[in-house]
């Protein structure tokens, strides 16, 4: 359960998503803190003679889920770490298509859902996989969606187009999307103003106005863009109306929760 959107702006391709997992008929809060953006990245190398790697393209894609967590969370976690052993006999070759690429995802999924089914979990989930395309040179989403029609379960693979426009909704997730839909609409006309990033500014404002039981926590925000793909924290102010501000990463507070690795920090990039 989640909302999650993606749309492209100002040359990148956005995401956005509440931390929220709820469980039960009655989609009761189990945490405030969870990931449900990921980074996965995508090595390819040449084997040679004596089988050692040389790699020789690397890169990154976004995944956000919404629904159940454990399976998609392996799917994300699995994709990852195999997608960074892809190796070939010979020289060096073009990486894989982005649609080749979404198919191993979309397989990895249906492994997970029904691992997950089989010990008796509802075990379905949608997500999208996007990020920039080196074949065709644009930005391409791929929507994974986990379903059961008739008694029978499937996962399906679309490749939805984008908007006519840029900063509206490519792709929305999640059981809270209708009420995301409305407030998007109406986000428009009351904050008139606020032109960037406004399908992000909307989750924040489900999260803190409490719109939808299954959207809480804290928001998560990544970007893909060219050369891979980047999650941000958000600048939160401390006192509302005051200056100061915390780094908050999927609902943790980067500096008194996170702290320092040994003498280093996590210095990654924020939005205010």
């Amino acid at each position: 359960m989640t909302i999650a959107v993606i749309w492209q702006e100002d040359g990148f391709l956005w995401c956005a998503a509440d931390t929220r997992l709820v469980e039960g008929k009655k989609d009761e809060p189990t945490t405030d803190v969870a990931t449900k953006i990921y980074t996965i990245p995508l090595v390819t190398a040449a084997l040679n003679e004596t089988i050692h790697r040389q790699p020789h393209y690397w890169t990154q894609f976004g995944f956000v889920y919404a629904g159940a967590a454990l399976p998609a969370s392996m799917t994300a976690i699995t994709a990852s770490t195999l997608l960074q052993s892809l190796a070939r006999p010979g020289d060096k070759a073009d990486p894989p298509k982005f649609e080749e690429i979404a198919e191993f995802v979309r397989r990895l999924s249906d492994r997970f859902m029904r691992d997950r089914r089989q010990f008796g979990g509802d075990g379905l989930f949608s997500a999208a996989f996007f990020g920039w395309c080196t074949h065709e040179m644009k930005y391409k989403v791929a929507h994974i969606d986990g379903r059961i029609d008739g008694g029978a379960f499937r996962v399906e693979l679309h490749f939805p187009e984008p908007p006519a426009v840029d900063k509206q909704p490519w792709l929305v997730l999640g059981s809270a999307s209708s009420a995301f839909t409305s407030a998007f609409e109406s986000y428009k006309d009351t904050e008139p103003y606020i032109r960037m990033r406004v399908p992000r500014r909307v989750i924040e404002k489900m999260v803190a106005e409490s719109t939808d039981q299954t959207v809480g926590g804290a928001t998560s925000i990544g970007a893909a863009n060219q050369f891979g793909f980047e999650l941000y924290y958000a600048l939160e102010p401390i006192v509302p109306g005051q200056p100061a501000a915390r780094r908050v990463f999927n609902g943790l507070d980067l500096d008194t929760e996170v702290g320092h690795v040994g003498q280093y920090l996590v210095a990654a990039k924020g939005l205010a």
